[in-house]
């Protein structure tokens, strides 16, 4: 009972890492709506500033995920694979399709007061998320290829794959794209 405990002791430094990154998010969205509405213009810090928030906070992001996954799932059969995939289809698909649905209620009766969806729901669902949930959908599939229990071997693997993938998408190859 008290190794079980000390598993689930709450750590601090990834809310720490969160909540930085969450403010990272939040300045880069105003200063772009800042320069969007014309209160600012674009010049040379903000350009850095915005280089250097969007190369940092989503790897934050996908750093305390992983952390926080390898920590406390523990896949090591194909049964707690599918648990664990479960799991995370209730926890990351849920708001995904949720908000998703409803930011494209939201479009189809705001008309051109909102970006319009160049595809139907659909597509937007299963292929191309919407902007701001591609977080979600992305983090699905990070979990769905990435159980706990692959050997050294098997990682170096993955790490090659995710390797080649980023590849093949700088220069030019990629088909993900989020819409709206």
């Amino acid at each position: 009972m008290a190794e079980k405990d000390s598993r689930r002791q709450h750590e601090l430094w990834p809310d720490t890492v969160k909540v930085i990154a969450c403010i990272l998010v939040v300045l880069g969205h105003f200063t772009q709506s800042m320069v969007k509405s014309g209160f600012i213009t674009a010049s040379a810090p903000y350009e850095w500033f915005q280089l250097t928030v969007y190369s940092f906070h989503v790897p934050l992001f996908f750093i305390c995920s992983g952390y926080l996954y390898q920590k406390y799932s523990h896949v090591n059969s194909v049964n707690a694979w599918w648990f664990n995939i479960r799991k995370k289809a209730v926890s990351l698909g849920v708001p995904y399709f949720v908000f998703t649905l409803l930011t494209l209620v939201m479009k189809a009766f705001a008309g051109n007061l909102a970006n319009s969806a160049e595809l139907g729901p659909l597509q937007t669902l299963l292929f191309h998320p919407a902007s701001p949930y591609w977080f979600l959908y992305t983090l699905f599939f990070v979990f769905l290829f990435t159980p706990t229990a692959w050997s050294s071997l098997a990682m170096v693997a993955m790490l090659v794959f995710s390797f080649s993938l980023k590849l093949i998408h700088a220069i030019g190859g990629g088909g993900l794209r989020c819409r709206m």
